[in-house]
């Protein structure tokens, strides 16, 4: 895991501290040099007393006197080991373990721990006094640890490096180059009108620009070295399971576009946005922090959504206008009182049908028929009677025919039909059919009017036999229906069917 800039910074404030009390130690002198200097004046003192006294005992000429002399210098300093009183090449009186505690050779000379004194008798010199003081330096790691300069050194070390790291984490933030921004950019930054969040690797905000904290509530300015997770207009607003995307983008170091949110920190002014995060990475293309922009887009979406509400009365307009164009339709092209074609259009899609079959070379047929009798219905039941016995006959004949085929009332009681793609055998059998039809239940459908008979009489002719135009075609059919009403009514006559009929 790498330092930190405040850890690496901390860490180098305390390695100079050190340095300095060192380096004003071995120049100025210090605690160091003071503490050695005090043990060694301390310890000659006390070996030049001893030596006095030994010269003194030894006057007695008695090894229990040193013996006893020794022993109480021992038990009077305790940082004394052993002793020894030698004369001649053997030690004469020892006290404590002097074999174990001194370390010096024949001829060494004294140390700090191990100290040599000269006895003379009479001038000269009789033997010597060696005294083995505990080592004054420490002899291991926990004793050289637990001496009590050692542990207020570390202890100002640690201290020092606690409150170094502390101070510098929050200052870092100000003064780290890579988590300072130039006040040029911040206010290049406040210009743009998409707003702008600059994060560091802690997710902690670096820079807010105007347009950013316009989004939060009551357009409070962010500080620098807030958390973003402590933002809670932000966090609060990120869609169900979407995690934070900067802590994504910081873990991941890829982009995330396109995150469509809704704020709603200002109750007045709820706002649609979309965010976007992308890594800031380093020259090592490690992330360095994370660039969030979140552009504002409640006004498109308000335009969006106006576009499709005129979309809709649009459609639901052209919805209308059709019906009412069919309904147009119907009133110039329908019958009012039957619905079949009225006379104008039926005429017109007859030639369109007669221009259709002859250039395809397909037969077609016509058929002329009216109601028998019809005067006098009228005059039984009145004109509303004879009307409803109009509307009957029309459904009744609309029923046989087929798809395609063309019913127009032509006038009066008297219809035409136009039949594509059939010929005079054809439109002869649906002649006779529409003729039974309309026999069976054109009366029957006209309930209010008791006992009324209703029949029509038919006349069919074929296209191409002598006949190549609607007119001619017409009066060809409507001569044969007029031989059907010469001939009792209630029947259907091909126009053929008359050269065979005699004249007069």
């Amino acid at each position: 895991m790498r330092a930190g800039p405040a850890t690496r910074v901390a860490f180098g404030l305390v390695s100079l501290m050190v340095s300095l009390l060192m380096l004003s130690d071995l120049f100025v002198g210090g605690f160091l040099d003071d503490r050695v200097a005090d043990a060694r004046r301390h310890r000659q003192l006390v070996a030049e007393s001893v030596a006095t006294q030994v010269v003194q005992a030894l006057r007695s000429d008695s090894d229990d006197d040193l013996r006893t002399l020794l022993a109480g210098v021992l038990r009077r300093d305790p940082q004394l080991r052993s002793a020894a009183v030698i004369g001649g090449a053997a030690p004469r009186v020892v006290a404590g373990d002097h074999a174990h505690e001194w370390r010096l050779g024949g001829t060494e000379p004294s140390t700090i721990d191990n100290l040599r004194m000269t006895l003379l008798a009479d001038g000269r010199r009789w033997g010597e006094l060696q005294l083995a003081f505990a080592p004054s330096g420490p002899q291991s790691w926990r004793e050289w640890l637990g001496q009590p300069l050692v542990a207020g050194v570390l202890l100002m070390i640690g201290l020092g490096f606690v409150a170094f790291q502390l101070y510098l984490r929050r200052a870092m933030r100000y003064l780290d180059p890579s988590a300072a921004v130039p006040e040029r950019v911040r206010t290049a930054f406040d210009t743009l009108t998409e707003a702008v969040l600059v994060l560091d690797t802690g997710s902690r905000v670096m820079l807010a620009n105007n347009a950013f904290s316009a989004l939060g509530p009551n357009a409070m300015p962010i500080r620098t070295g807030t958390s973003v997770n402590d933002l809670a207009w932000l966090v609060g607003a990120l869609p169900e399971g979407s995690g934070r995307p900067w802590q994504r983008v910081l873990e991941t170091n890829r982009p995330l576009l396109g995150l469509e949110m809704r704020l709603t920190a200002n109750r007045e002014r709820i706002r649609d946005v979309v965010l976007n995060c992308t890594p800031i990475n380093d020259g090592f293309h490690r992330a360095r922090g994370c660039l969030l922009t979140m552009s504002d887009v409640t006004e498109l979406h308000e335009r969006t959504e106006g576009l499709r509400v005129a979309l809709v009365e649009l459609h639901a307009s052209r919805e209308e206008i059709r019906q009412k164009n069919e309904e147009l339709t119907l009133l110039a092209t329908r019958d009012a009182l039957t619905g079949c074609l009225n006379r104008r259009a039926f005429l017109a899609d007859s030639e369109r049908a007669i221009a259709a079959a002859a250039a395809a070379g397909q037969p077609l047929c016509a058929i002329m028929c009216d109601v028998d009798h019809f005067k006098s219905i009228n005059d039984r039941f009145g004109h509303g009677g004879g009307d409803e016995v109009l509307k009957a006959v029309a459904k009744a004949l609309g029923r046989g025919l087929r798809t395609g085929d063309l019913l127009g009332r032509y006038g009066g009681e008297e219809f035409c039909i136009v039949l594509p793609n059939a010929t005079l055998a054809q439109g002869r059998e649906i002649a006779e059919r529409l003729r039974a039809e309309v026999e069976a239940h054109a009366g029957s459908a006209v309930r209010h009017l008791a006992d009324v008979q209703v029949t029509m009489s038919f006349g069919v002719e074929q296209l191409g036999h002598g006949a190549a135009q609607f007119d001619a075609l017409v009066d060809r059919a409507d001569q044969a229906l007029y031989h059907s009403k010469k001939t009792g009514r209630n029947r259907v006559t091909a126009w053929t069917e008359l050269a065979s009929v005699p004249a007069g």
